[in-house]
């Protein structure tokens, strides 16, 4: 097996930052390496029959192999005294290698058995490229006045994201075919795409096959993908590539190769998001734009000020147009700050590409704890139902790919951009509502509108604590059992044996208890006030204990 490498002399990555970032769960030290072995310089995949050198400051990632099986691999790879090596298995199963590694200086890194490889070898290789850019060596950073770590953080994000999305590999390029971001490699790869990252270019031979049959020339002249049919005498798999375009300027270009699964159905349609997506990006960094103004455009186009239009205006937007809000809320998950903001991070990915391809002014970003996407220019009467659809789209792939549960609440749509600040409370309900049914994935402000509206309406009735009826307040407190009776039977509609099926008792307890209520709150249920106020505040009652 061939083994991909990175190689960038000079740059170093502690192999602790690596392991932080996967995770005590992932993957743990078994074997800590020697003072002056402690760098990772590049990241190294071999098979545990491949014979191939191994420079020193590499990461090994040692597959095919299990636990006492690694032994023979392991011995051979000593001799390269590389950073650190690491083989699936438990402490029990890696305690020879720990034996065999410890005096050589050599890290041993015990990696759980239901970690995919490429999983484990992106994140190494975001941690060192992060660490790459942060040298500013310029190979990364071609476009004039960007901010090399920025704009290699979400170029990089966009490509792992487009490669899950796709089932597919992924490689970013300038105009000038140089390779500027990529999803992981795995097995899979073709010649094409391992040459191109190892020389951080597309392999002059190839670059020409592709231009002689007029490929660049379709990318250059319109935003649709391209197809590309399999070459198995020149060594290439099948392809979609698709320009990255700034108005006339084409920014670079995007290639996906297939992997061992076939490309998802909607391949064509995310291409088209991540190179909208993409473009936004490297224009932003050629502009020198913080890595915050998506935040910050959310917010301010969810204003309600004069900010609107001019931030409307910057973005492309017509802001005398129709729009919708959408939220989407990962708040249920059980993690770290740190893990949880990674994984909205993630979830922002996703939506930005799908959201980029069904509307190019498509604004998203982080909006307290929830992902805001804003989509302008719609049509009030047709657009509901492909809102819907993009929206179940971004729940599925995000659990899907992402491998946790997220609800999205859609807003109404607005008949101005600048109206839409108005909605957010209400599209705020709306998940609110949605956390006591975490089987719901979707819903539009319609869908639960009573539910809002009355969550609302007690709320309201909560803050002004001196609407209270005084014999209702004593009724609850001394005597929640009558309370409880007195408000099934006011929501069954006074119907005396319904009630008791409900409370499990017979009809002349109910008949007790109602008699007993009527006396200690001092209500008339032949009133029609008194029965709704007896209801709503019983229910406000209710509503409170269940929030306490």
């Amino acid at each position: 097996m061939k083994a991909l490498e990175i190689d960038d002399d000079g740059v170093v990555t502690l192999l602790s930052d690596v392991l932080e970032d996967l995770g005590v769960d992932n993957a743990r030290l078994l074997v800590a390496p020697a003072e002056d072995n402690r760098n990772v310089r590049e990241t190294v995949i071999v098979d545990a029959e491949d014979e191939d050198a191994i420079r020193s400051g590499a990461l090994v990632m040692l597959i095919g192999v299990r636990g006492r099986a690694a032994l023979p691999a392991l011995r051979r790879i000593i001799a390269h005294r590389p950073a650190a090596v690491a083989v699936k298995g438990n402490e029990r199963e890696l305690e020879a290698a720990a034996e065999l590694l410890q005096p050589t200086g050599i890290g041993l890194v015990a990696v759980a058995p239901g970690l995919r490889w490429d999983k484990f070898e992106g994140i190494a290789l975001d941690r060192v490229h992060e660490n790459r850019v942060r040298e500013n060596d310029g190979r990364f950073s071609d476009v004039p006045g960007d901010s090399p770590t920025a704009v290699h953080r979400d170029l990089f994000a966009i490509a792992q994201t487009t490669a899950t999305l796709t089932n597919g590999h992924v490689v970013i390029e300038d105009p000038g075919n140089k390779v500027l971001a990529y999803s992981p490699a795995s097995n899979d790869v073709d010649e094409l795409r391992r040459l191109s990252i190892l020389a951080r270019r597309g392999p002059e031979k190839y670059q020409k096959l592709l231009k002689e049959s007029g490929v660049y020339k379709h990318l250059q002249a319109t935003e649709a993908p391209v197809h590309v049919e399999a070459n198995p005498d020149a060594g290439l798999r099948e392809r979609v590539a698709i320009g990255i375009h700034a108005g006339s300027r084409v920014m670079g270009y995007i290639w996906l190769q297939e992997g061992a699964e076939p490309l998802a159905a909607n391949t064509d349609r995310i291409m088209v998001g991540a190179a909208r997506h993409a473009a936004i990006e490297l224009v932003r960094h050629r502009n020198e734009q913080s890595q915050s103004m998506r935040e910050d455009r959310v917010s301010s186009l969810l204003s309600g000020t004069a900010q609107v239009h001019s931030q409307a205006q910057s973005a492309g937007i017509d802001p005398s147009k129709p729009a919708a809000l959408v939220l989407i809320s990962a708040g249920g998950l059980s993690q770290s700050a740190a893990g949880l903001q990674l994984r909205r991070g993630e979830l922002s990915k996703v939506a930005s590409i799908h959201a980029a391809a069904y509307r190019p002014g498509a604004v998203v970003g982080a909006l307290g704890m929830e992902t805001a996407i804003i989509l302008p220019d719609l049509d009030p009467l047709k657009s509901l139902p492909a809102i819907n659809r993009l929206v179940n789209t971004i729940v599925r792939d995000a659990t899907t790919h992402l491998h946790f549960q997220v609800q999205a609440a859609v807003g109404p749509i607005v008949p101005r951009l600048d109206a839409l600040h108005a909605t957010l409370d209400h599209v705020r309900s709306v998940l609110k509502v949605m956390e006591a049914t975490p089987t719901v994935r979707v819903a539009s402000y319609s869908d639960v509108e009573t539910t809002v509206l009355t969550k609302e309406l007690l709320e309201l009735l909560e803050s002004r604590t001196t609407l209270r009826h005084a014999g209702i307040a004593r009724l609850c407190t001394r005597y929640p059992e009558f309370a409880l009776t007195l408000l099934t039977y006011l929501e069954f509609f006074g119907d005396v044996n319904r009630c008791a099926e409900e409370l499990a008792v017979h009809r002349n307890t109910v008949h007790y208890r109602l008699r007993r209520a009527c006396e200690v709150a001092g209500l008339d249920l032949h009133s029609a006030d008194e029965r709704l106020l007896a209801h709503l505040q019983i229910r406000l009652w209710t509503y409170a204990g269940t929030k306490g």
